[in-house]
């Protein structure tokens, strides 16, 4: 992945289809002169969710979730809370992980989408005015 791919990635957070679409736009803007040369290599699933996770804000609240517990579970020993804290802990990284893998498809479906409407644009401007 280029370095202006990766900086476009860092800056935008795509969590959702509608980010994902406009993480793509803008990736896709970029990287024009690429696209136009045929030269744009599209990020490897792995290469987008690097990106996305190493810059997505995505700490757990270890405080608040142990506050919450407690305050609902008032007879739980302290071992209980723990054991609950550390399971809820591992839900929030397994649905990271998910949403992190979602958002990274999304937005290279969304980029190749993107590519292939501007190719067939051009091609139509080629046959229309050439």
């Amino acid at each position: 992945m280029d370095f202006k791919t990766s900086k476009i990635l860092r800056e935008r957070k795509p969590l959702y289809i509608s980010d994902a679409k406009k993480c793509a736009r803008q990736i896709v803007r970029e990287s024009l002169p690429e696209i136009l040369a045929a030269t744009y290599q599209i990020p490897s699933l792995e290469e987008m969710i690097a990106v996305l996770q190493a810059d997505f804000e995505h700490s757990f609240d270890e405080f608040q979730a142990r506050r919450m517990i407690t305050r609902s579970h008032l007879d739980w020993s302290e071992d209980q809370v723990e054991d609950e804290v550390e399971a809820q802990k591992r839900r929030f990284e397994n649905e990271l992980g998910v949403n992190l893998r979602v958002a990274a498809l999304n937005t290279i479906e969304e980029i190749e989408k993107l590519i292939t409407s501007l190719n067939k644009a051009i091609k139509n401007w080629k046959i229309e005015n050439l």
